[in-house]
């Protein structure tokens, strides 16, 4: 399993040797431990290694752990934010957990109590990870949804729409979606143009009413949608391979066998 890292900040460098040797880091799961002496070098830090969490002093040279948080919280907002420090002013403690932090102990701390604390955060941590998971997935659950339903309602209007013409804009529309961006859906959700289902659609028709009634050529192609006849006729046989008229023929041929 990978191991958590930690951003220990503090200009006392025996407390950041003191942290390094004191807590069981192994035992938390933490492999990798960084240190910065004030907020110039733990940003730095924060740029090049990834860090889980983070424990910070609060007053050092060049700016206090409190400014450290504000641009913790702003630019790497899932680190879990430990203050440990020897000023026990409750303004302080109160400011900070203002600002996000996880919580707040006051130097010198048994090592045991703070690995504790450690352990809570990063139990914490993992919570928000999981959440932000599910939440992902089921956002892109709902949005594949929201395509499908999109795709269906297109469908539908199409095949209820069948002897008009009907624009790939009001199709758009219908959907609130760019007509560019539903021609990608469509063809990513159903292997077809829009274009070629409305025609697959046309034909289906044309060969049903082909069929079983005695409607003229030029009146089935309207009733399909097709402008005109002569057209309808040149699509018919080139995506079925046969005449509207040999295609009436073999049906009223295969009724009267029955």
């Amino acid at each position: 399993m990978k191991g958590y890292s930690i951003l220990l900040v503090d200009d006392e460098e025996i407390a950041l040797m003191g942290l390094q040797k004191g807590v069981n880091w192994e035992s938390l799961g933490i492999t990798k431990c960084y240190c910065a002496a004030g907020i110039k070098d733990a940003l730095g830090v924060l740029r090049m290694h990834h860090v889980d969490i983070m424990i910070s002093d609060i007053e050092m040279p060049g700016g206090s752990g409190l400014e450290l948080i504000c641009k913790v919280r702003e630019e790497y907002p899932e680190i879990i934010c430990i203050f440990y420090t020897c000023h026990a002013d409750f303004s302080y403690c109160q400011e900070a957990l203002r600002l996000g932090a996880f919580d707040y102990v006051l130097k010198p701390i048994p090592y045991e109590e703070l690995e504790q604390i450690l352990q809570k955060g990063l139990l914490e941590m993992q919570k928000g990870r999981t959440a932000r998971e599910l939440e992902n997935i089921w956002g892109d659950m709902t949005h594949q949804e929201e395509k499908s339903s999109a795709v269906e309602t297109v469908k539908k209007k199409i095949t209820e729409n069948l002897s008009v013409e009907i624009s790939r804009d009001e199709l758009a529309d219908l959907v609130y979606m760019s007509p560019d961006y539903l021609t990608k859906l469509f063809k990513k959700e159903t292997g077809l143009s829009l274009s070629d289902y409305i025609i697959n659609k046309r034909l289906l028709l044309a060969q049903q009413l082909l069929s079983s009634t005695d409607l003229s050529i030029v009146e089935i192609a309207q009733r399909a949608g097709f402008s005109y006849s002569s057209y309808f006729v040149r699509i018919f046989k080139k995506k079925l391979g046969i005449t509207p008229n040999q295609y009436r023929k073999d049906c009223l041929n295969r009724k009267n066998e029955v």
